[in-house]
């Protein structure tokens, strides 16, 4: 599990499919963890602690983590999902507060429900429970002592904004592991989009090049120097972030996999 994280660990972030699907066949051997994404941008899609229920039983090499936004649940929803998931084998849960949509009037409260959550701990098999957060310490500090077990911030996509990035956490060794979310920087047009809904920006030299143009290579080998460069800073690993299905499962685990051999 991702709270246990005891040597270096590459997730891939995936979208349950629209419709349900046999898509999920195809993570094997290209993934062993993946980030199951709730409802990303306001899309409803298959519930992802369906998909992840599906992907322990059909692909047990892949462990998944879950996304249980909170934007538009209670307690009682959320409880009642992550009842269903471990009965499925999910172990897994990433609590985030979600991307609020106008018909949505209730917004379930993030910290009650990880609180919630680390309680249901002693009655229900064994879990993890994390929580997202920004490059702000005292956000960081606040939801360690909230209860989470393990933390997902960025994304970033340019290698020289990491150690500063890290250290406006101000992470004491002790606390759970961090894990950097990682979007390839494929053009300038793609880059000023992610930065529009929160990634942290790039350099100077690396927007130079973007405006220069990069071809894909140039993209994904980014992507590699952010890995290498997150791991020397204490981040406990990746999650490749953004990127469509297929590509996350054929050109995305390609390029990781070249890299480790």
């Amino acid at each position: 599990m991702l709270s246990a994280a005891d040597g270096w660990m590459d997730v891939a972030e995936v979208n349950p499919p629209v419709l349900p699907s046999a898509r999920h066949l195809m993570l094997d051997r290209a993934w062993e963890r993946v980030l199951i994404t709730d409802n990303t941008f306001g899309k409803i899609r298959v519930s992802p602690y369906a998909f992840a229920a599906r992907i322990t039983h059909d692909v047990p090499s892949v462990a998944p983590t879950v996304v249980a936004s909170t934007r538009d649940r209670n307690i009682l929803a959320i409880e009642s999902e992550v009842r269903g998931a471990l009965g499925n084998g999910v172990r897994s849960f990433l609590i985030v507060v979600g991307d609020t949509r106008p018909q949505v009037e209730h917004m379930s409260h993030h910290y009650e429900i990880i609180e919630h959550l680390r309680d249901l701990q002693t009655q229900l098999p064994v879990f993890e429970a994390g929580m997202t957060t920004r490059f702000r310490d005292w956000q960081f500090r606040r939801r360690v002592d909230a209860g989470g077990q393990f933390f997902v911030t960025g994304p970033i996509m340019d290698p020289t904004t990491i150690a500063p990035s890290m250290e406006k956490l101000k992470r004491d060794p002790a606390d759970p592991p961090v894990f950097l979310m990682v979007i390839p920087p494929f053009s300038l047009k793609w880059v000023e989009r992610m930065e529009s809904i929160g990634t942290v920006a790039v350099g100077d030299k690396l927007r130079g090049e973007l405006a220069d143009g990069i071809d894909r290579e140039r993209a994904w080998d980014l992507s590699l120097e952010v890995a290498s460069a997150a791991k020397d800073a204490g981040f406990a690993g990746v999650i490749l972030t953004g990127l469509k299905f297929d590509t996350v499962v054929d050109e995305a685990a390609g390029v990781w996999r070249a890299a480790h051999d």
